[in-house]
């Protein structure tokens, strides 16, 4: 895996890597993990054959510049660095494949850019990206990691103790757990290209969200994927269940894609 670096719009060192060759494919991670995560599960390995998967670290993450102030997390720069990413691979259209927190960033991808050729977003529902009962959890998080977080932030030049990598993240997620507050809500029928919502039959939350707007969805043209037997974090650890039906849709609405 060979690290690459861009540097965003606002001047963030942004890390990703490439592999394979096809039609572009990018891999957005979830919260807490990094893009190391889907080269350890076995993803990019089997994605190498049919896409050019382009891997990256979103900022605040892995290799990308840490980073904990809430300004620092608007959806909008967060986006025009994936596009900066595209651009250093000389793409111009690209399927997006995110998981959790990447899943949540790639909705937005997807309704604001026609460079997206088709998306699948796992574990997250549509609409607002702060949902009231992840707020209460980032009230309660604020209260039980606050003193972590005014320490770290005290003086920002000061380098980071050695500490577990969640610890370290504390101040990353505190910051944008709060500035996701503010993304706008993303429907349905924003979306700009044919995309897959893929559910584990115990993510309760995603699940009851497809049942209540099954209607809505069906009229999106979203396909939804319901995976048996698997909660949140097995959407992604599971790769064996996860990776056919993600792969399949992404293999048929890219292959034939014209730039």
């Amino acid at each position: 895996m060979k690290t690459r670096f861009i540097t965003s719009p606002d001047g963030i060192r942004v890390a990703y890597d490439v592999t394979g060759q096809g039609p572009a494919l990018m891999l957005l991670h979830g919260a807490g993990k990094d893009r190391r995560d889907w080269h350890k599960a076995g993803y990019v390995e089997r994605l190498k054959s049919n896409f050019t998967v382009i891997n990256v670290d979103i900022r605040g993450s892995g290799e990308s510049d840490f980073l904990t102030n809430i300004s620092d997390f608007r959806i909008e720069i967060i986006c025009a660095d994936l596009f900066s990413v595209a651009d250093a691979c000389e793409v111009i259209r690209f399927a997006v494949w995110g998981y959790s927190f990447g899943g949540n960033i790639a909705r937005y991808l997807g309704a604001w850019s026609n460079r997206i050729s088709a998306m699948t977003v796992v574990g997250v529902p549509f609409g607002p990206a702060v949902d009231d009962a992840f707020d209460r959890f980032i009230d309660d998080y604020l209260k039980k990691y606050g003193h972590l977080i005014s320490d770290d932030q005290e003086d920002p030049d000061k380098p980071m103790k050695p500490k577990s990598k969640i610890k370290a993240q504390i101040p990353v997620f505190a910051a944008c757990f709060q500035a996701m507050r503010d993304w706008p809500s993303i429907e349905p029928t924003d979306l700009k290209c044919p995309t897959m919502l893929v559910v584990g039959s115990k993510n309760k939350n995603v699940m009851n969200y497809a049942e209540a707007h099954s209607t809505l969805l069906d009229q999106a043209g979203i396909q939804i994927e319901i995976l048996a037997g698997l909660n949140h974090q097995q959407e992604f650890s599971q790769t064996d269940q996860v990776f056919p039906p993600v792969s399949t849709f992404l293999i048929k609405h890219t292959h034939m894609d014209k730039p």
